[in-house]
């Protein structure tokens, strides 16, 4: 029996699950009905959604329309015959020609009465043609989409320019009012996006979990959460922001916790957690400690600590090439006669860039871009301020000091992704900066000697143990790229080869957990002693471990003994193709190359946060930020 068709303006707001029930797009509550009514419906709206309008502008139907304007013309024409016939009646003309101009009379106002009714149907059918409930719907999301995305305000849907925009592309499309985008199609956008990421995230068979504390201009803290996995469908790695929360609590080690564990809880993740990674703030690593989990150190904010901790050796010719950058970037005549020295010079007109302690990476942006247009800036300076010169000495120190940052800023770069794997790379990298910074050591210049100097104290003092964590080790290993390679201390290798050993042997497949044998009954059944088989097998036997262990060192020697493949290729293709050969490694794999090296993508989440709620924007609530910083990230 076909399915009744729902008319009613509530099946906007709610969606049939199951016969007799309905799920609300807003609250997500399942209500039931009768099979006649859905009274129900209305009340939860009324009770619960108060402020949301359910009822629908019907529009005219054609043949009403119609009809309307054939009515008033033909009250026109009833109105003019008579007056026609009166004047054929007092008239000494002949009565042909009074019917002459009668049917005369008739035939123009059926015409006139002909067109309008045709310019009426044209109108509607060309010009305000309605859409279908489901386009609407469609153009709905994603305007709301575009807003959410695209950091607009709310209010663009009452701006007048934009109105006239979107008339002009889509007559038929009513562009919802500023209260019902706020109120109606935000909550249920975000509703429909959260389920879609909680069926995504539950495929994850391990997440590795970033979070970090921000607070916005009106003054209001937040806490972001970001989840990172394996999808074992795609072999892709994927992101995804599971929360950017109002949080007025204090922000004690014991209450960052409990929040974390709620969240965690919420989502159905808290016993999928393998790793916390977070900056270096005492407060996020206690409640990490607190609630059990592993944590692993931002490795971008640990490089920029070690850089801005050393740079005060050169902290001297450093202020000097700031004061001359904020002298250009506030002068505009300076900044003209730069531009002029530098076409002059037929160099490629570049502006200085300014230095801010927050941001990764400034300085060396700052010292490169002003070493590249040094000669344009020696002859502006001399020309209208001679007071910023540098001295040959602090031109030597800028020229050195840029190879050196330079490591740090490709380091910082490359493991800032997230849809790559990176911790893998981690110890990779500690051992390949310390290296590089080795190379620098016979440096004769006073103030470069002792930035080197300062450079390998702190590489020692926050990465002299990395090799020792278990969750970094291990994903080195385990990335077909690196495995002992990675690693600067072979005996550091060793010992965490031995545990992985003994951890891949412990695993127990789900196919051999359902596979176990039961003990069997003594066979009744004779041997046979003389089988041509008899020495084959016992061959076989001793060369096949029956202990797990064993097994799981046989994987693992194997899998160590492979060739490195090329540091651009993807490992978790490798691993894809390679499923079947090494399961007990790849079920470990997707427990350790999920893990990120940096908490990065909670910074991206309060960047795009910052460019929602600005200064013009103050009055936006922090229900309505995390909604729309939900659908934005995801």
């Amino acid at each position: 029996m076909a399915s009744k068709r729902k008319y009613s303006p509530l099946w906007d707001h709610f969606e049939s699950t199951e016969p007799k029930k309905a799920k609300c797009n807003y609250c997500s509550k399942t209500l039931a009905m009768s099979s006649s009514s859905i009274g129900s419906l209305s009340r939860h709206m009324k009770k619960v959604h108060p402020t949301i309008n359910i009822k629908l502008n019907r529009l005219e139907r054609i043949d009403d329309h119609e009809e309307n304007a054939s009515s008033t013309d033909l009250d026109q024409n009833v109105q003019e015959v008579p007056t026609t016939s009166t004047a054929t009646s007092t008239s000494t003309a002949p009565i042909a020609t009074t019917s002459t101009a009668t049917t005369s009379t008739k035939a123009t106002t059926v015409r006139r009465s002909t067109q309008i009714a045709s310019t009426s149907m044209k109108d509607y059918i060309e010009i305000k043609k309605p859409l279908s409930l489901i386009k609407s719907q469609q153009l709905d999301e994603q305007l709301l989409k575009m807003i959410a995305k695209g950091y607009h305000a709310l209010r663009i849907v009452e701006e007048q320019e934009f109105r006239k925009l979107v008339e002009m592309l889509n007559p038929g499309y009513k562009l919802p009012t500023r209260k019902t985008l706020s109120e109606s199609l935000l909550p249920k956008a975000y509703n429909k996006a959260l389920e879609r990421v909680k069926k995504e995230i539950v495929k994850a068979i391990a997440v590795c979990i970033t979070t970090d504390g921000w607070r916005s201009v009106t003054n209001d803290d937040y806490i972001a959460i970001t989840a990172h996995y394996i999808d074992p469908d795609t072999y892709k790695l994927c992101s995804v922001m599971i929360g950017c929360c109002n949080y007025n609590e204090s922000h004690t080690m014991v209450n960052i916790s409990e929040f974390l564990h709620e969240k965690f809880c919420e989502w159905n993740i808290d016993y999928k957690i393998t790793a916390v990674v977070s900056d270096n703030a005492a407060n996020i690593l206690g409640a990490v400690r607190i609630g059990g989990w592993r944590s692993v150190s931002c490795f971008a904010h640990s490089i920029n600590l070690l850089v801005q901790n050393s740079l005060t050796t050169i902290s001297e010719t450093v202020t000097k090439v700031k004061n001359v950058v904020e002298y250009f970037n506030r002068s505009l005549p300076g900044a003209r006669k730069l531009k002029e020295i530098q076409e002059q010079m037929n160099i490629a007109p570049l502006k200085l860039k300014q230095d801010i302690s927050t941001r990764w990476n400034s300085t060396f942006d700052m010292l490169n871009r002003f070493f590249k247009i040094k000669d344009a800036i020696i002859a502006t300076i001399a020309i209208i301020r001679s007071d910023l010169a540098l001295s040959p000495n602090d031109w030597i120190v800028v020229e050195k000091a840029i190879p050196i940052l330079s490591i740090f800023y490709e380091v910082t770069n490359e493991v800032s992704g997230e849809n790559y794997v990176s911790a893998s790379k981690y110890i990779v990298f500690c051992k390949l900066m310390s290296n590089q910074i080795e190379k620098f050591s016979a440096e004769t210049t006073e103030p470069i000697k002792a930035f080197v100097t300062r450079l390998k104290d702190e590489m020692m003092q926050r990465f002299g143990d990395v090799e020792k964590n278990v969750l970094l080790r291990e994903a080195t290993i385990l990335d077909p790229r690196f495995k002992q390679r990675g690693f600067r201390d072979i005996k550091n290798f060793d010992t965490a080869a031995a545990e992985l050993k003994s951890k891949i042997g412990r695993i127990i497949l789900p196919s051999e957990r359902s596979n176990i044998p039961e003990p069997a009954e003594p066979s009744t059944v004779p041997s046979k002693a003389n089988s041509i088989w008899e020495q084959f097998d016992e061959e076989v036997a001793r060369l096949v471990p029956e202990n797990p262990v064993a097994a799981g060192i046989v994987e693992f020697d194997k899998y160590i003994q492979e060739p490195l493949i090329n540091r651009n290729q993807n490992p978790l293709l490798w691993w894809k193709e390679r499923k079947a050969v090494y399961r007990c490694l790849y079920t470990y794999m997707l427990k350790r190359l999920h893990i990120t090296a940096t908490s990065v993508p909670c910074e991206r989440v309060f960047s795009k946060a910052g460019l929602t709620l600005n200064d013009r924007r103050t009055r936006l609530t922090t229900r309505k930020l995390s909604q729309l910083m939900f659908i934005s990230c995801n």
